[in-house]
Parts: C-alpha cells; structure tokens; sequence
C-alpha cells in the first residue's frame, strides 16, 4: 500500500464519489479515467443501493473500491463510509453530478508536494447547468479562514487535501445533511491554511441534491427556513470553537454598509472637487488665451517677454497634470461604483439560477419516479419473471424472509467487499468437530423451512401429482437416496433432482421404514426403484443394500434432506471423468441460511474432522477453487461403482453412520486416488434430518472416531495435529509447496499489455506440483465466472482484497507460501515497501520478481522523442532506480535476453528470460482473401505507447497510405478508452474494442502495424500476429527488441513516409507477403515454443522434488 511517505506521483490519492445512481454519473467517471495523475483509487460510495450495472464498464476500467451497506446513507453518512474505505495520501471528493479537467489532481498534488506548510489546496470551480453548459459564474475566492466563518465559498470537489488531516479525526458531522461540507472544511482549516490555485479545473452541475441554493437570498437568514436552521446550526457548534478576536474580525466584514457610506461620501466629495477644478480650468484656459494674445503683442514690442512667457506655459502644464490626476481619481470611483453594480447584477442572476436549479431538481426526480415505476412494471409483466415463479419459491424455501413471500424486493449490493475469512478454524470436537460448528445454530431457520415444506408436501397430495422420473437404457449415473421420515424433505429433494438434473440416471430409493407420511410420497413417484424396509436399516446399511443393485458407472450419494443446483450433477461427473487418479468428487455444501456447512473436510491426526469453512460466506475466494481435500461429505459424494465394490463398500463398523465416508475416501486414498472439492458443484442442505437428536449424534461420533484411530494409525500420522492453525495447510491433501503471485487484476488475455502471458504463467504453474494463490492488487474486483474462464480452476484468486489486503495477508499466512512471484514494477515497489518495514513476513520464502518490462528505457525514449532535456547522469539514475527494485528477489524473470542484459551489466546474476509461448496457428486465408490493416493493443492510458502509435499512425502515415490505396481500412482491436481517441473522425478507422478471440480477425487481415515510438519488454502483439500468420510493419525499436530483421521476419519503417512505404510494399507484393510470413512463422516455433517456455518455467522450481 503507498503511505504518505511516498513521493511525488507515487502518492496514492483517493477520490470518493457519493452517488445516487443518477445517469449523469458516466461523466463523472469518465472525467476520472481521464486523469492524467496515475495512481487513483475510486471510492464509488453507494448512498441509495442502486443498481449501477449499466456503469459496470466504467467502474470496471477504474481502480474501484465499492462501498454499499445494507441501508440508504445520509450525505454525510456517505461521506464518511468513503474516507473509512480510503487508502490515499490525498483524498478528495467528486460528487456524482460535477466533474474534474484531466490535470486537475495533478495540478493540485503537485503543489501540495512542494509546499510542505499545506496540507490543502482547491482550485477554482465553473458554474454550468445541468446540461452541463457553462453559466457566467466561477468560485474563484482566495482563502480566507474569516470569509470561511461567514460562508461556505469552496465546492467540495475543488479541494485535495492530505490524509494526515482525517487522521487528526476531522469527520463529517452526520448530524449535518445541508452544509456538512462546510462543517468539514472548518475542521480542516483549523490544521491547516487552503492554498487557492487560481485556475479552473472543476465543474458545479446545478440541479444537485446539496439543497443550499435558496430561491430566495434571504431565506438563508430565516428561522424558519431549512436553510435558516442549517446555518443556525453551524454556528451553534462552532460558536463555543470561535475566539472573541475571531469573532470581531468576521462582524467586521459583514459590516460592510459603513465602508458604503464611506465610499459613497468620497465619491461625492470627489465629484464636486471635480467640478469646481472645471471651472477653475475654463477661467485658467480663457486668462491664458487672452495672456497670450498679450505676450504676442509684447513679444513684437521686446523679446523680453520670451521669459514671461515660458514661465506661463510651465504654470499651464502643471495645471493641465492636475487635470489628469482629477480625472484619474473620477475614473477610478466610477470602476469601483461599475464594480458594485455587477457585483448586485451577478446576485440577482445567482437567485435566479438557483431557483432553475430548484426546479430542474424537482423535475429530475419526478422523472426517476416515473422511470422506477416503468421499470418495476417492465419486470413484473416480463416472461422469466413469470417463469421463475416457482424458483423464487424454492429459493425462499432456503432463504426465509419476515416479508411476505409477494413483497419484491431489493437484493443486497453485489459490489460490497466481504469479510474477510478467518483462517484460524476453531479445533476439532464431538459434533462440533466433525461438522464444524453446532448443528442446532438455525433453529429458526428450520422451522420454518420445515413449515413451508410441509404445506408444499400437503398441496402434493391434494394435487394428486407425480414425480415421474425418465427411464433410459443405459445410463451412466445412479442416485442413491435413504429415506427415513422427513417426507416433506425428500419430496424438495426429488423435485431438485427433476428440475436441474442434466445428466442420465437411475433412481434407486431405500426406504428405513419410515413412519411418517414417507410411503404416501413413494406411491406418487414412477421410474424409480425403491427398496422397502422392514426395519430401520441406518445410512450406512442402507447405501450397501442400494449399491448392490447398482448397474452404472457411476454412484452419487445424495441425502434426502439436500437440494441440488443447476448443473451440479454434469459438472460432478466432467470433473470426474477427468482424471483416472480421481476417486471421488464432493460438492460445496450450504446451510438453509445461505452459509457454508463445508467446502471440504479436514481430518486431524486425532480422527477428528472439521467441515473447512463451515458458518462462513460461500463466494469467500477461499471456498471458490478445486482442490484435493482428506474426505468430502456423503451428503454429496460421487464415485465410480466398481471402485466402491472392490473396497467392499461402506464399512458396516460405522453403522448405522458417521464417519463411513472419512473411512471411505481414507481407503480410496490408500489405493492411490484422490477426493476433489469443487466449488461449482453446489448443494443445500438441511442437515441432521434424520439424526435422531443432537445427544445421540454425539454418542456415535465419539464411538466411530474412535474406530477410525484404530483402523488407520500409519495414515493419521501424516496428518497435522488438531489445531485452527493447521488450517490453511490442512485444507489442501498434498504435500506441494504453496506460490503467491502478485499482478495487477486477474489476466484476462483479451486486456493485452502482457496480460496473455501471465495468463500462461499462472495456468502453467498448476501442472508443476505447486498450490497456486493468485493475488490481484490493483484491480481486485472480478466476475467469478470470467476469472475461472481465465484462470485453472485449481488456482485461488484473492479477489476482493486489493492494496489495502495485502498486508493482512501476508501477515496471516507467514511462513506458507515457500515461493511469492510479483509482477510488474509497480507491484515490486509496493511489495518492497511492505518487506522493508517488515522483513519478517519473507521468513521461509523466495521471491521471484517477474519484471515484465524494463520502463526506465521507455520513458526516456519518450522524453527525448518530446523534446525534454535529460542527460546521460540522470538516464543512469532512472535506470538504477528500477533496477533497485529486484533487492529482495531470489530470481530475476526477464522477458527478453535484451532486458536480462541490463540487469547482469547492474550486477545481478540471477536473471532468467521467459518470454512468451505460442504455437503456430496460421489462417487458412490466403493474400487475395484478406483486406485492411490491423492494430492491436490496450488503448486504456492516456501518453501510452500505444496510444502515442495509433495517433502517430492515423494523422502522419495513414494519410500517405491513402494517396496509394484510397479505399484502406484500418482495423482497432483493444480497450480504446483513452479519451484522446475520440479525436480520431476517420470513416476508414474501424474500432472494435476488447475481443475474447481475435482469431478470425487475424483471419481476415492483410497486416498488422506496430507504429511504436517508445516502448519496453517485447512487442507480445507482433509475435501473436506472426502465429497467426500475418506479418507485420514495425519500427525499428521493436525489430531492435524482437532481434528480427527487415525484408525476413518483418518490414521496418522509422518516420511517417517510410513506414507508410513498407505498409504499401507488404500490402501490395504477395510474394513478399508469403516471404515474410514464412520467416515470422519458423521464427515463432524457434523462440516461442511452449516447450521452452515450460522448461524455463520448471527450472525456477528444479531443486524442488
């Protein structure tokens, strides 16, 4: 995490934004994509719970912390919420109606770094209306902590302030929702003096919901006002605050009507003095002209007079300076009266604005009500929402709520971050122990469901239905169900398995006698084959008795008091299937209440067990990946039938059950399989249905346990002792060393900027016998389903955590991980950070620094390429500094021999190059089929390489293309938010955006151009396009990087008319093309070869077995 001791633009600072999910938000948000300071953390603080998805891509694109409770927020409730979740060293606020200039942050941040003595700084603010037209009006006031007293004068979103002033414990008052931000800024400046930067850089959209522009002026000063109270109430609090000099020097400036009087008395005392100066100035101008006349005559009569006469000139111009400076006085009084007027002009337009805002304001929300009302019909009248009827009724079966079952309803916020899971599990007990927390913990909850599933099971009855099960030659799957009672529990069971079966199946049902309405229920169902007993026959007894009839390959035990969820059964068997080394495979397993009951299980060296995860959140990163577990519960267990059989089935010595399921996956281990938790098979479950009571439970754990010891010494030994601690270690039944890598978000490929690599990266450590936990740092937030898209479903992704987490993380799991990988320089910096004030958390772990790119290089190629002076002295030291970052790593990851080099010639040694792995998979269209250009690569970053190439290209070489190919295309593949690039109106650029696959654009294309002026590490873009087998135009810098050379691998061209004149050769010469191609493709199975990669990637681990 940056503290406030970083320096210069490494400050993180935080922008919290309150909102109400008003549409006028995408503005906001683009403003702050558009920043040109990099190191920003959005605060988006959900005030009303909205729905934000249709801002999804935006906050997706932003370095977004959400903040969203359970209950609507005040403003200044919000507002807090916001800085509690702030990590920055600067905060600000950005209300979701107002906007900032890209340099805003930078022009503020950058004062506040070089001048210590502040801890504040605004800018001035533009007045518009809510379309977001300007208004002839700007918050433009100097600081004046007297001003301050009087009146709020700065909007909130013209300030950044420092970190160190929240932490002094300045607050928003919640008692405060009118001119809370007033309050605020008076806490602040009593730590501090605002520095006023007289610029505008910020926006006010009037029509917002602050409700402190009055229609009428003088309602701020009235008792009965809103606004009236509001201000009475700033100054009751901070009346006792204020001293009496304080309060004197602001009485002062509100007396401003002697200082009126006095001007206007100067004015007309200036005025008069004016006038009699006139008249002494015509009688001084016609005692002249008749003096002259005079000295003409007496000038003919003696030259004497030449004397006389000069000293009258001279008393004349002293009286004309006099004049002058009369004038100059006037013209002066009349400014400052002009002054006054405008001053009242702009009041009165400011009243009258205010009362449009009002307005608008109130048209605004009827609109929204109506828009609501629309939407709530839209819904109430859609198809699913009628087909769904009956899942919305299953699922309140599990999720009981005190409104009634016809109430809709608002869910919770999908964007809060949650808790984070403590991995000290408490120690293994009786009952406890095995399930991990008290089986009686939903009472309630049960009840409940036991009432409705009771009036489900009599409305079954009354119905006369059936449950009528599909018969199928030869199925591939039997469920087992045990029946004893519950028979309203059974009857949701059979129904789940009719509704979200999607797979083939034989039903075998073992009824142990039950007393209850349990052989009405059987009589309704069809297809099924039910086995009737006399007695009660226990789980364990029962399961072997269905197994021998058992003719498929595959067995699932399923309570009866357990639901399944959709695609639960076909993702069992895929996973399966799979392997041959699998044994059996067991499901996520929650409580009625929505909790985990297991996500696995532990087994101690003591024969007690622990339900991993049991009474925690189930979307928990912890519970969402695959791994190999000691047992899985029977309540969802899949085998293989003939494996079952060779083991002799369930030991009878558990009868009637518990523990016959450890002792199960026990055995099947011993043979050398394995059991496999999967997350995204899904059960809920009632659990202790048919138990008997939590006293007898208790009695046969304690008894079975014990069996368990006796039966298994050699395989408990290996076990860890019954500790919480042991947990995290116990969780997963292997022995693999465990790796944290730390990168940016989760790498989806379709990002670009070396993202496909990490992808690989990560997905290539699971087949190296290592436990992968992958930690993504700047963008912690993701779609579940997007990140195992991505990502091996054996790899645990730390969503949820980000900066702020890591710490907490590392501290935890100390001494677990045996390898951390961290890539990207950015991250090392902040891993760094971390480690130097607390060596400790590396104790028993390597690090690999994965540098991606060397970007010192980069940025003072930029810098020359713009013109900016840096000498050889200060090249060096920007390069050193970077290369400081590889202190703590065991192992240097390079992507190129060229950037590996830079390191060895810094002293380093242990530099390892891997770069990128691709296979060979030309198009199948030949040079007539294809037409355009390409360019791909993310176009996110405002002054980015690729950003710099694409606007290079399109406004310098694109021209002269077109001179010899007027009807070119040019094709854009990539994130293209960078707002610069809404600058380019070509009709013959075509931007595509982010493609989850781009192999049938390459297809398509004629070639692809990498125009890149700076740039660091490898150019992954040309190499991907050569395995596609179309060839590229680049520059010299990147040939230069790839070591290829022009007129083989590639064609390069420095400067607008060369490169446009390779781009017209490779374009039009088809054998040229073939050339090129053939030369791109060879050199791709030489140097990028995933045998190469992989051999790289096992040699950073080859000390380990």
């Amino acid at each position: 995490m940056v503290t406030e001791n970083a320096s210069g633009q490494e400050k993180l600072v935080s922008i919290i934004c309150r909102t109400v999910g008003r549409p006028v938000l995408t503005h906001t948000l683009e403003s702050v994509l558009s920043q040109t300071y990099p190191h920003i953390e959005l605060i988006l603080v959900n005030a009303a719970n909205s729905d934000l998805s249709i801002f999804k891509t935006l906050i997706e694109s932003l370095n977004t912390v959400m903040v969203c409770l359970e209950r609507p927020l005040g403003r200044s409730e919000a507002a807090n919420a916001g800085l509690e979740a702030s990590t920055g060293d600067y905060l600000m606020f950005l209300d979701d109606d107002d906007w900032i200039d890209t340099d805003h942050i930078t022009t503020l941040v950058n004062y506040l770094n070089n001048h210590s003595d502040s801890k504040a700084a605004y800018s001035s603010v533009q007045k518009t209306d809510a379309e977001g037209k300007d208004i002839p009006y700007v918050f433009e006031s100097d600081y004046d902590p007297i001003t301050l007293m009087r009146d709020n004068y700065i909007p909130i979103h013209a300030m950044v302030f420092a970190r160190s002033l929240v932490e002094k414990g300045c607050r928003f008052d919640e008692a405060f929702n009118i001119y809370e931000d007033w309050d605020f800024w008076l806490q602040l400046s009593r730590d501090t003096n605002f520095h006023h930067i007289d610029k505008i850089s910020a926006y006010y959209r009037q029509g917002g919901d602050s409700d402190t522009e009055p229609g009428d002026h003088s309602h701020r000063y009235s008792a009965i006002n809103k606004l009236g109270k509001a201000r009475a109430a700033i100054f009751e609090k901070w009346k006792p605050l204020w001293t009496g000099e304080d309060i004197n020097q602001l009485i002062g400036e509100l007396d401003q009507s002697a200082s009126i009087n006095d001007l206007a008395g100067q004015l007309s005392t200036t005025n008069n003095r004016l006038e009699e100066e006139y008249k002494k100035s015509g009688k001084l101008t016609g005692q002249l002209s008749t003096t002259n006349n005079r000295l003409e005559e007496e000038y003919k009569k003696s030259g004497k007079l030449n004397d006389i006469l000069e000293l009258n000139q001279q008393k004349l111009e002293i009286s004309r300076k006099k004049i002058q400076k009369k004038d100059s006085e006037l013209a002066a009084s009349r400014a400052e009266l002009d002054t006054l007027i405008h001053t009242k002009e702009t009041m009165e337009k400011d009243l009258t604005l205010r009362i449009m805002q009002l307005k608008d304001q109130s048209e605004h929300l009827t609109l929204h009500i109506t828009q609501l009302v629309q939407a709530q019909n839209l819904i109430l009248n859609s198809l699913s929402w009628k087909v769904t009827s009956p899942l919305r009724l299953l699922r309140s079966l599990f999720t009981p709520s005190k409104q009634s079952s016809e109430e809709i309803t608002e869910p919770p916020g999908n964007d809060t971050t949650p808790e984070e899971f403590d991995e000290t599990e408490p120690p293994g007990e009786i009952l406890v122990g095995k399930f991990g927390a008290p089986a009686n913990g939903s009472t309630g909850t049960k009840a409940e469901y036991d009432t409705r599933a009771k009036a489900d099971l009599k409305q079954f009855f009354a119905s006369d239905q059936t449950l009528k099960f599909p018969t199928l030659d030869h199925p591939a799957l039997t469920v087992v169900l045990v029946f004893y009672n519950q028979a309203q529990l059974s009857l949701l069971c059979l129904r789940s398995l009719l509704e979200f079966a999607d797979v083939s199946f034989r039903l075998i049902i073992v009824d142990n006698n039950s007393s209850d309405e349990t052989p009405k229920l059987l009589e309704h169902i069809e297809n099924a084959h039910i086995i009737r007993n006399q007695e009660n026959f226990g789980f364990v007894r029962a399961v072997n008795q269905a197994a021998e009839q058992v003719k498929t390959e595959y067995l699932l035990l399923l309570n009866n008091d357990a639901v399944i969820e959709e695609a639960t059964l076909s993702t069992a068997i895929n996973t399966l299937k799979s392997d041959s080394s699998i044994g059996a495979v067991g499901a996520k397993i929650k409580l009625l209440d929505g909790s985990l009951q297991e996500a696995g299980s532990i087994i101690w060296n003591d024969g007690a067990c622990l339900g991993y995860g049991r009474g925690q959140d189930p979307m928990q990163p912890e519970f969402m990946f695959q791994r190999d577990v000691d047992y899985c519960s029977g309540a969802f267990l899949l085998f293989r039938c003939d494996e079952f059989h060779k083991l002799g089935a369930f030991d009878e010595a558990f009868a009637p059950a518990y523990y016959e399921e450890s002792d199960f996956c026990i055995r099947l281990q011993k043979r050398g399989k394995r059991i496999i938790y999967n997350p995204r098979v899904n059960i809920t479950h009632y659990e202790f249905a048919s138990s008997g009571g939590m006293e007898g439970a208790s009695k046969l754990q304690l008894k079975h346990q014990q069996i368990l010891c006796d039966k298994h010494p050699e395989y408990l030994s290996n076990k860890l002792a019954n500790d919480g601690t042991n947990s995290i270690t116990a969780r997963i039944n292997n022995k693999h060393p465990n790796i944290l890598v730390i990168d940016d978000c989760v790498p989806h490929p379709s990002l670009g900027s070396g993202y496909p690599r990490s992808a690989h990266i990560l997905n290539s450590l699971c087949e190296l016998n290592l436990n992968v936990s992958f930690y993504p740092l700047q963008f912690p937030v993701d779609d579940w389903g997007a990140v195992y898209s991505t990502l091996d479903s054996t790899i645990e992704v730390l969503l949820d955590r980000g900066r702020a987490g890591l710490i907490p993380l590392l501290e935890k799991r100390k001494n677990f991980y045996q390898y951390i990988m961290v890539s990207r320089l950015h991250n090392m910096e902040i891993f760094n950070n971390i480690v130097d004030q607390d060596p400790a958390l590396l104790e028993g772990s390597k690090v690999f620094y994965d540098a991606e790119a060397i970007f010192a290089p980069r940025d003072i190629m930029k810098m020359e390429l713009l013109g900016q002076a840096i000498t050889e002295d200060e090249k060096q030291k920007l390069i050193a500094k970077e290369l400081d970052q590889a202190r703590n790593a065991e192992k240097i990851i390079s992507v190129s021999k060229m950037e590996a080099d830079l390191y060895k010639h810094a002293s380093y040694t242990n530099t390892v190059v891997l770069g990128h792995a691709l296979q060979a998979e030309p198009g199948n269209k030949g040079f007539d089929e294809r037409s355009g250009v390409l360019f791909v690569g993310a176009l996110r970053d405002e002054g980015s390489p690729n950003v710099d190439s694409l606007l290079w290209f399109v406004i310098n070489v694109l021209p002269i293309i077109e001179q010899e190919i007027p009807d070119i295309e040019l094709y854009v593949v990539g994130d293209c938010s960078a707002p610069s690039l809404k600058t380019i109106e070509c009709g013959n650029v075509q931007f595509l955006g982010r493609l989850d696959s781009i192999t049938s654009t390459y297809n398509d294309r004629r070639l692809l151009i990498a125009p890149t002026r700076f740039a660091a590490g490898i150019p992954h873009k040309v190499h991907e396009a050569a395995s596609r087998g179309i060839p590229s135009v680049t520059t010299g810098l990147l040939a230069k990087q790839l070591g290829w050379k022009h007129g083989k691998q590639l064609l390069v061209g420095d400067g607008a008319p060369k490169f446009a004149e390779q781009c017209v050769r490779l374009y039009r010469d088809e054998k040229l093309w073939r050339r090129v191609r053939s030369a791109g493709l060879q050199s791709i199975s030489h140097e990028c070869s995933d045998e190469k990669f992989q051999a790289t990637l096992r040699g950073l681990f080859s000390h380990q077995s």
